[in-house]
């Protein structure tokens, strides 16, 4: 049976380097897996292409979240339902979590949009964690990683720090609402600390 995982949280929290982390150790320990990025596949990432074009960071209609969730739908369809019960480890770096909480400005709730995402078709998953950090920490992050190695330059909401923490605080309430998502507050821990505390809420 293929483990379906998330990795959810606000920009520069440390989703992508742990995601980099369970990689190596999967792959150390023999088991199939795929770290997914929707933003690589479409039709998902024409979608977003589409949405940045049009201006982004506005209030999504319902009309819009309907798009980005059957864009979801078919690419999972598409790319990644074939691969139940054939990899070990199937792990979104975020999904249809993330957009319950970026497209919650609109005309439908959190919990509207992630039912929204998995009647499209998204694969519904099994557990999965949010990572979380100060806004600072976070604002700081992300300026130091887009002038290293020009990271953070694909369709993002605006990432001021009255933005980062109005999404820290929906993702707070998120994981009230779902008790298998995991918090891991990322501030004052190393990168090995989190992902060893990672490891144990996912039981990897």
């Amino acid at each position: 049976m293929t483990k379906v995982l998330c990795l959810e949280g606000i920009t520069g929290a440390g989703k992508t380097t742990q995601a980099r982390k369970i990689s190596n150790f999967l792959n150390l320990g023999g088991y199939s897996h795929l770290i997914i990025n929707e933003k690589q596949y479409e039709p998902f990432r024409q979608r977003i292409i589409d949405w940045h074009n049009s201006g982004a960071n506005q209030n999504f209609t319902k009309e819009m979240i309907e798009s980005i969730a059957k864009a979801r739908g078919e690419t999972h369809k598409r790319h990644f339902t074939h691969l139940l019960g054939i990899l070990n480890y199937i792990i979104f770096d975020r999904s249809l979590y993330t957009s319950g909480v970026y497209e919650s400005d609109g005309e439908l709730t959190p919990e509207e949009i992630i039912k929204l995402n998995l009647k499209a078709g998204a694969i519904k998953l099994q557990s999965g964690i949010i990572i979380l950090c100060s806004p600072e920490v976070a604002r700081k992050r992300i300026d130091e990683r887009r002038l290293k190695n020009n990271q953070y330059n694909l369709p993002s909401m605006h990432e001021t720090i009255d933005e980062i923490t109005k999404r820290r605080e929906l993702y707070l309430e998120l994981a009230k609402q779902h008790p298998e998502l995991y918090l891991i507050d990322s501030t004052d821990k190393t990168e090995d600390d989190i992902f060893n505390e990672l490891r144990e809420k996912l039981k990897l």
